[in-house]
């Protein structure tokens, strides 16, 4: 098994890197402890486990936000005042710690972390992506897919037959199977995770990276 991992995870990373490679390097300032989750989501997308990396964006997103509203409440504060900057820290995580995601959101337009077109951005990040996987509702992850899916049902045993007769095999009988079959379900999800782990992720650091400049302009 090693010998198949090894070569084949090689050649991934190789293959993705230069794709990634400007969310490696680039260094934000407030969302510098971030980097490890980051970082991490950059190698599931490396190694092509995109279900994973929409997994881990979506925590990214959650954090990515409180995180904001955290670092605002605490602005110009350091360790070197350290009762003042736990007394504000403890204030902030009290009021933002335990808020669901959509309310996260409406405190971060509320404090101008971000834009009206962020938050509706998000918010459709949110409705499609995140609580889809998030709670695993796979009707939702397939709201785009077709209802059914069409294929050919075949008796293995004439197949065989008429192989050894060395006549034609017969067209099988049209079948219509629900997309929701737990096995075609799970593979457009797959495709569908293929499709989105990318740009998902790309526009939620693409709006991590403005708060990180609206944050920096506060302090200048």
């Amino acid at each position: 098994m090693k010998s198949f991992f090894i070569p084949n995870y090689t050649k991934l990373v190789e293959k993705n890197y230069e794709n990634l490679k400007n969310y490696f390097l680039h260094q934000p300032h407030y969302f510098l402890p971030l980097t490890s989750l980051r970082n991490e989501i950059l190698q599931n997308l490396q190694l092509e486990l995109f279900q994973t990396a929409i997994l881990g964006t979506n925590h990214f997103l959650e954090r990515m936000i409180k995180f904001a509203l955290i670092e605002k409440h605490t602005l110009g504060l350091d360790y070197s005042n350290h009762e003042t900057y736990n007394q504000k820290t403890l204030e902030a995580v009290d009021l933002y710690d335990n808020l669901i995601l959509f309310k996260s959101l409406d405190a971060a337009e509320e404090q101008n972390l971000i834009s009206e077109s962020e938050k509706a951005t998000l918010t459709v990040l949110r409705q499609r992506i995140r609580n889809p996987f998030s709670h695993a509702e796979i009707k939702k992850i397939l709201i785009d897919a077709p209802e059914n899916f069409t294929g050919f049902m075949f008796n293995i045993n004439d197949i065989k037959e008429s192989l050894i007769k060395g006549e034609p095999i017969k067209l099988g009988e049209k079948k219509e199977i629900t997309t929701l079959s737990s096995t075609i379900s799970q593979l457009y999800q797959q495709n569908y995770s293929e499709q989105m782990a990318l740009n998902y992720f790309d526009t939620v650091y693409k709006i991590m990276m403005n708060i990180d400049k609206k944050l920096l302009d506060l302090t200048e």
